[in-house]
Formats: C-alpha cells, sequence, structure tokens
C-alpha cells in the first residue's frame, strides 16, 4: 500500500525549480479535472470556459509562454470555489478540490513556493478520500483504523500512483515541454474520476 506522504512530498517539490512545480501542481489540478465538469453540470455553478482557461495558462506558463493575467485568472479561479452556503450538495466537495487544485497551480508558478504544488496534490488525495468515505457508508470515521482502511482503497492507491508519477515525469532529465504530462494526467484523471461515486 502507497501512504499519503505529504512532508516527504514538500521535501521532493522543495528541491524542483518553478517549471518543474507548476508543471506538477498542473498536472495535480488536470487529474481533477472532470469533477469540475461534474460540479458544473450537477450545481449550474462554475464558469467552466474561466476554470480551463486558468488551468490552461497555468500550463503555459509552466512551458515558458508568458500569460499576463495569471493573477486575475489566480484571483478568479479562487472565488468559484464552492462554500457551504446551506445548500450544500455531495458533488459541491469535489468542486471545491478540483477548483481549488487550479488556484494552486497557478500559485505555484506566481510564488514559486513549493508548498503551493504541495496543496495541489492534497487535493487529489482529499477528493479520493471523500470517494473513498462514500463509496463506504457504514465506516465509522472516528474510529482507530479507519483511516488505514480509507488508504487502503483503491480509489485511493490509483490517485497516489498518479501523484507519484507526476512527480517522477517532472524530475526527468526532459525539461521544457510538458504535453505529454498533461495528456497522461488528463486521460487518466477522465479514467479515475469515471470510477467514483
Amino acid at each position: 500500500m502507497t501512504a499519503y506522504d505529504e512532508a516527504q512530498l514538500g521535501l521532493r517539490l522543495g528541491s524542483l525549480d518553478r517549471t518543474q512545480r507548476t508543471a506538477f501542481a498542473a498536472a495535480c489540478a488536470e487529474r481533477l479535472w472532470p469533477l469540475v465538469d461534474r460540479y458544473s453540470r450537477v450545481t449550474g455553478k462554475g464558469d467552466v470556459q474561466a476554470l480551463r482557461s486558468a488551468l490552461d495558462g497555468a500550463w503555459h506558463a509552466a512551458n515558458g509562454v508568458a500569460v499576463s493575467d495569471l493573477a486575475r485568472m489566480q484571483e478568479r479561479v479562487e472565488g468559484m470555489v464552492p462554500v457551504d452556503d446551506g445548500e450544500w450538495v455531495f458533488e459541491m466537495g469535489y468542486g471545491q478540490n478540483a477548483i481549488a487544485a487550479i488556484a494552486y497551480a497557478i500559485r505555484a508558478w506566481l510564488t514559486n513556493d513549493p508548498q503551493e504544488a504541495v496543496w495541489g496534490a492534497r487535493q487529489v488525495y482529499e477528493a479520493a478520500d471523500i470517494a473513498a468515505q462514500q463509496a463506504s457508508p457504514g465506516l465509522p470515521l472516528n474510529e482507530p483504523g479507519t483511516e488505514d482502511s480509507l488508504a487502503e482503497a483503491t480509489v485511493v492507491q490509483v490517485a497516489l500512483a498518479g501523484l507519484a508519477e507526476d512527480l517522477t515525469a517532472v524530475t526527468s532529465p526532459a525539461l521544457g515541454r510538458w504535453e505529454n504530462l498533461r495528456m497522461r494526467a488528463r486521460c487518466e484523471g477522465a479514467a479515475w474520476a469515471r470510477t467514483l461515486p
């Protein structure tokens, strides 16, 4: 079983450059992109076109393309993260993780702080954890061993394997263009999302 080790992830991301960290964070957001679509479809909220443009902006930045309005995009994305306004539906949890991951991808570039990429990875893990909880409705969440049971769930292990693949990809010698990483994260994210409750 693979465990989610945020401290180790932070150390590894801290040793990378701005471009690599941004590409990693953008891959995290790309993995969660289907949850943006699901959230918007179910709730009718979220500007999917603006969110797609923002995630594309993070990829452009990682590829060395100047994006003049990236800070404005980041603010707009943060404003779209769902909040509990009394009309909460399940998909809003997925929407929180997916939209926050886009904001963290942009912030990874804007701030050059490895913690932003770590938080992007956490969104993938939390979305997987939400799915594992939903798939095990009778599991007592506050009892010892429950967290380990959730971590062993296939949906969580697949998410963690994807994060590991993305981290390996951004640390490889072939730096620069990230199209292969982007397409793999997109395809694997779509397949993973189809398994979520």
